[in-house]
């Protein structure tokens, strides 16, 4: 549990730059949410909108880390409150990453919106983007009421996101090399569905950042790697 401070006042700034913070964090959900929507179901109109709207993300970014630099600036925080804001800095960094990588799927969806996709194929990535969006939902909420045991829960379960992730590339590679008609649209698939397991890795560093803020210290074991994209051979 996040601790109290001696000047009330700071406390009800934290918590005002919290939920400030969370709110960003449920933008970014739906950017990514609607961005995977519109790469399966060739929803152009969708995708424009979240291309278009990562510039409030963006300025959502500007204002919380101005808010966070001027509590520091006014309240001068020192130990642990001091690594309370500087977690918020980190939480705020990472939603404006997976902002950008929905909409780097938009812009992919914008590129194939006449392609029709294999049904389990479209199902496998449904599967995926929800695994990651599912992380990204439990690490918000574990950063809005810190609790060290959640954190490292939600940490944990990135290694399934590797998984099925490691499952979707080798599908696809092997569907590039057996329907030469859809290589384009595959290719597409295959850095969108990289861009959602990159969302899953800043969802768990938004849960680390909890773990920091509710416990004073970065966890002490290393996470697991589990996924083997980068060294699959194809053999």
């Amino acid at each position: 549990m996040a601790q109290s401070h001696t000047a009330k006042a700071f406390d009800q700034e934290l918590e005002r730059l919290t939920n400030s913070i969370c709110a960003m964090g449920d933008f970014a959900g739906k950017q990514f949410t609607d961005a995977v929507h519109a790469l399966l179901h060739g929803d152009e109109t969708l995708a424009f909108r979240v291309i278009d709207q990562d510039r409030q993300l963006d300025a959502m970014r500007r204002d919380l880390l101005a808010s966070a630099a001027l509590v520091i600036a006014r309240r001068q925080p020192i130990a642990s409150d001091l690594n309370e804001v500087l977690g918020d800095f980190k939480v705020v960094e990472n939603l404006e990453r997976i902002g950008d990588l929905a909409k780097n799927i938009a812009k992919r969806a914008t590129a194939i919106t006449s392609a029709a996709f294999p049904d389990d194929l479209v199902q496998s990535l449904v599967k995926l983007s929800s695994i990651a969006s599912e992380q990204l939902r439990r690490a918000l909420a574990t950063f809005a009421a810190p609790n060290a045991e959640e954190a490292m829960a939600v940490r944990q379960h990135d290694e399934a996101i590797d998984r099925l992730h490691t499952e979707v590339f080798r599908e696809l590679v092997s569907r590039m090399s057996t329907d030469q008609s859809q290589v384009v649209g595959y290719v597409h698939l295959l850095f969108s569905a990289k861009n959602i397991e990159r969302i899953g890795d800043h969802a768990t560093h938004i849960a680390e950042a909890a773990y920091w803020k509710a416990t004073g210290h970065e966890p002490e074991s290393e996470r697991g790697r589990t996924d083997e994209s980068s060294t699959f051979s194809g053999s």
